[in-house]
């Protein structure tokens, strides 16, 4: 490890302040923050919101941001060549590969094998079941005797008896009114023009994704949500309908809590 994360964790021990504390008050995760102290940069999301994440970072404890940004920068550009490795090839040892062929040969030895002990069972079979020769019995069928009237008489009382009437069918209890659907009381309309990470919570539901240029997201909620915003300038956001100002600059991180109550505050002040 080089000094550049080295210098964000003497900085942030000297202040006295933990990871957590500037997780809350920067809305970076953690895990972000301690993969910047180690220079492990694989562990951030990459692109625009690792500059984003060192420059926050950097102005929180103190130390120059556009200086850990050239400094991030560097580091990456070092390593990149150094990173792209040749996978190493593990030679299979020649005793190995001298096996190969007795393994084919007692393969094909076992085909050989199965098919004639195969062959000679169904020819077994066909043996067996050829019958012998037999001589035939002639055997003078009984002639089918006629129906008696008796039947006749009970099958004609059966056609004139009267036939019961249809059971008559209780009526069918009346269907439940359909529950009348609530709209939502906050909707929020995201439009990505530059990469970008989002964090979600709606009414307690947490979601986190990164999104794309040309995609649009629709978050909804009845009591309250909190959006986080890892690349201001990367979306245009809609609050019920309602256009928002810019958000901010490219890698600024920016947050809004919102209420059915102060919705409409939101989208006046932009903030």
């Amino acid at each position: 490890m080089t000094d550049f994360g080295a210098s964000f964790k003497k900085a942030r021990e000297s202040a006295g302040i933990s990871l957590d504390q500037i997780a809350i008050e920067t809305r970076i995760s953690t895990r972000f923050l301690a993969a910047i102290e180690a220079e492990e940069f694989h562990l951030l999301p990459g692109g625009i919101f690792n500059r984003g994440f060192v420059r926050t970072y950097a102005e929180r404890i103190g130390l120059d941001p556009d200086q850990a940004v050239a400094e991030y920068e560097r580091l990456v550009q070092v390593r990149e060549p150094g990173d792209t490795l040749a996978p190493a090839v593990a030679e299979s040892p020649k005793p190995q590969r001298n096996l190969y062929p007795i393994v084919i040969g007692a393969l094909v030895l076992l085909i050989i094998g199965f098919y004639i002990v195969t062959r000679q069972s169904g020819n077994t079979a066909q043996t067996a079941g050829q019958p012998s020769p037999a001589v035939a019995v002639t055997t003078p069928v009984p002639p089918e005797p006629p129906p008696t009237a008796p039947e006749t008489t009970a099958a004609a009382s059966a056609t004139t008896a009267p036939a019961p009437g249809p059971p008559v069918a209780p009526a069918p209890p009346a269907a439940p009114a359909p529950p009348v659907a609530t709209e939502p009381a906050i909707v929020a309309d995201l439009e990505i023009t530059e990469p970008s990470w989002i964090r979600v919570l709606m009414d307690g539901n947490p979601t986190e994704m990164i999104l794309e240029p040309g995609m649009t997201k629709k978050f909804t909620a009845q009591n309250s949500m909190t959006l986080t915003i890892g690349n201001a300038a990367g979306v245009t956001l809609k609050l019920n309908e309602k256009p928002m100002k810019p958000l901010g600059v490219s890698g600024q991180v920016r947050e809004f809590v919102i209420t059915p109550q102060n919705v409409k505050d939101i989208v006046a002040k932009g903030h």
